[in-house]
């Protein structure tokens, strides 16, 4: 036997063997697929990708622009109290790090509303998100140079449907 020919029986040996994956061609298996939740206005982004290894993978969602509408409401009747107040975020971001199993990795990423700066005044109100808008969103495998453009997706009406509400 040519000692190519065993250094490609060798080569094939060891990459079948259960529980090692050459990291030579990261991919998206499924995904990455974008949904908002109705009740909540979080952005998440499902995905699995495999071809990995074992070195932990960064993946960050990003929207150019998240704005978020707030409306208070009374405690006793639920009723709407003043104008809606809407804040805006400028590419709102978020990261998170991932170690591979099995050389693949399924996971989601989320970004969430922000309230800050959103309040009502008074005692008997209740501060509630009514609008939750996401556009020019951008997910990516930061370590491996991989990204998409993913839908700009909302919910709620941004005046009275109440997605989450606060308390103090």
């Amino acid at each position: 036997m040519s000692a190519h020919l065993r250094t490609i029986l060798v080569a094939c040996a060891v990459a079948s063997i259960p529980g090692i994956s050459l990291a030579d061609s990261p991919h998206f298996v499924t995904g990455p697929t974008a949904s908002i939740d109705s009740t909540t206005g979080d952005y998440t982004v499902s995905f699995k990708e495999a071809g990995l290894g074992t070195t932990p993978i960064t993946y960050s969602l990003t929207a150019k622009t998240a704005t978020f509408t707030f409306r208070c409401f009374t405690k006793s009747n639920n009723t709407p109290n003043g104008a809606p107040n809407g804040i805006s975020i400028s590419n709102d971001s978020t990261a998170s790090t991932v170690t591979p199993r099995h050389g693949q990795i399924t996971s989601s990423i989320t970004l969430s509303p922000e309230k800050d700066g959103a309040s009502c005044n008074g005692g008997g109100l209740r501060l509630c998100l009514v609008g939750a808008d996401y556009t020019g969103v951008v997910f990516a495998d930061v370590t491996d140079g991989l990204s998409f453009d993913m839908p700009d997706l909302s919910a709620g009406n941004g005046s009275t449907s109440q997605l989450e509400c606060f308390s103090k």
